[in-house]
């Protein structure tokens, strides 16, 4: 990716296109949720500033297109970069013997809502940002509209010979001129969307002889070579690593290529292996943080029995313990996750153990997303131990209980007990009854 910091660097747009109502539409309602307003902006920018002749004497800067804009040149880099990832633009860096250094933009065209939601990756992220109930009501908004009686009804409609006569060796073999400018279109007409920098070259042979040997068809991989090509790109992911991932959706005289279950696979599966080093760096590493650095004292009996059981204890032993003491039982859904925590991120089990320990003070299940929270947060304050674990709760806690002590008491507003008023003349209590109280409260609204 090329970012410049200065707002004197020029550049020109390569080519023209035409911006339809329809293409307006797409970009609004389709791009606009994935790029954001300012990216959008940017786009319809570019489509004016594109100049057949350019000469250098009519080149503009970044500078300019702050201005155009009303924004920085970090926003327009990101705007330039998101536009780039989703199809709509590409950026070449030049060479003027006067300017120097030029950026040159070439607009690609907007496609159609067909050829969006075709592309698996930019619909499935449009989902993921607008939610499902509006991604559907978009869908049905693109999806064309047909009249229910047409699918029965006769094509009564006149053919091309039964109205023209041509030349049947024209027909058959088009002119060379008519031929060439067939040509010169079919660039534009068959071109694909293309996601970013470049996709990712395939050894589709390659790739179609690790599938034989699971059985699995070659019309298969065929069929969804697109979508295949963008999730390799997407997760750089090579032939072997995508078959491995993709093995575990097949099914017993099943071997047909679900992408939707594939690409499920490959998200939860993507960057293991980083989370995995990164966690045992942090494990590792002497950190200088003062958390993590502070000596363990004063731990309590209570402290230390904990710190005992958490050692004694196996993983997964330990989480059918802890629920034994709690009167419950183990789901499938906990021991997923002492698994992953062991399996994908490499926690110690005495680490593990204390883990599951405390977020089973919180909840009455252990949670992944839970679990995760507060290991992201022993991580990124250096808590790598059981008995740094065990400080840095009772610190937290200690600091929570002087927050509560500390803040002031709630005010009560005292109100008057209308059921033992007292009269001021006679000075005696009165004992109300319901249906004065009612009345009182009757008048008073018809006065106020």
């Amino acid at each position: 990716m090329y970012a410049s910091t200065n707002p004197k660097q020029p550049f020109y747009v390569a080519n023209k296109i035409e911006l339809t109502n329809s293409d307006q539409q797409v970009l609004t309602k389709l791009f606009q949720p994935l790029v954001g307003i300012v990216a959008t902006g940017l786009y319809t920018t570019l489509i004016s500033e594109f100049d057949s002749v350019p000469i250098a004497g009519d080149y503009k800067t970044l500078y300019q297109l702050q201005d155009q804009t009303n924004t920085n040149l970090k926003n327009i880099f990101s705007s330039i970069h998101q536009l780039e990832a989703v199809g709509l633009l590409k950026t070449y860096l030049g060479q003027n013997p006067i300017l120097g250094d030029v950026l040159i933009f070439k607009l690609l065209k907007v496609p159609s809502a067909g050829q969006f939601f075709n592309t698996f990756l930019l619909s499935s992220l449009l989902q993921e940002r607008v939610g499902i109930v509006a991604f559907e009501r978009l869908v049905k908004e693109f999806k064309s509209q047909e009249f229910i009686g047409l699918k029965n009804a006769e094509d009564i409609s006149a053919g091309f010979f039964d109205i023209y006569h041509l030349n049947a060796s024209v027909a058959i073999t088009p002119p060379a001129s008519v031929r060439a400018a067939g040509a010169s279109f079919k660039d534009d007409s068959e071109e694909k969307l293309s996601l970013g920098k470049n996709l990712k070259k395939v050894d589709w042979d390659f790739l179609i002889s690790l599938f034989n040997a699971y059985h699995v068809p070659e019309s298969e991989i065929n069929k969804h070579r697109r979508e295949i090509i963008e999730v390799m790109t997407f997760y750089d992911l090579t032939e072997q690593e995508f078959v491995d991932n993709t093995l575990i959706t097949l099914s017993a005289g099943n071997m047909s290529l679900d992408m939707k279950k594939i690409t499920n696979v490959i998200t939860e599966n993507f960057g293991q292996k980083q989370n995995k080093a990164q966690v045992n760096r942090q494990l590792t590493k002497n950190t200088n943080k003062k958390s993590a650095t502070k000596t363990i004292q004063n731990l309590s009996s209570t402290d230390n029995e904990l710190l005992k059981q958490v050692n004694e204890y196996s993983v997964i032993d330990y989480l059918y313990f802890l629920k034994r003491q709690k009167g419950g039982y183990v789901t499938t859904n906990e021991k997923r996750v002492v698994f992953r925590l062991q399996s994908q991120y490499g926690l110690s089990p005495q680490l593990i153990n204390l883990l599951v320990h405390t977020c089973l003070e919180y909840d009455s299940v252990l949670t992944a997303t839970l679990a995760d929270k507060i290991a992201n947060n022993w991580l990124q304050v250096g808590v790598t131990t059981p008995s740094q674990a065990i400080s840095y709760m009772n610190e937290r806690k200690k600091n929570r209980n002087k927050r509560s002590y500390n803040k002031p008491p709630k005010r009560v507003k005292k109100t008057i007990n209308w059921t033992n008023y007292q009269d001021k003349n006679n000075n005696s209590n009165v004992k109300m009854s319901d249906d004065e109280l009612n009345q009182i409260f009757k008048d008073f609204g018809k006065q106020n």
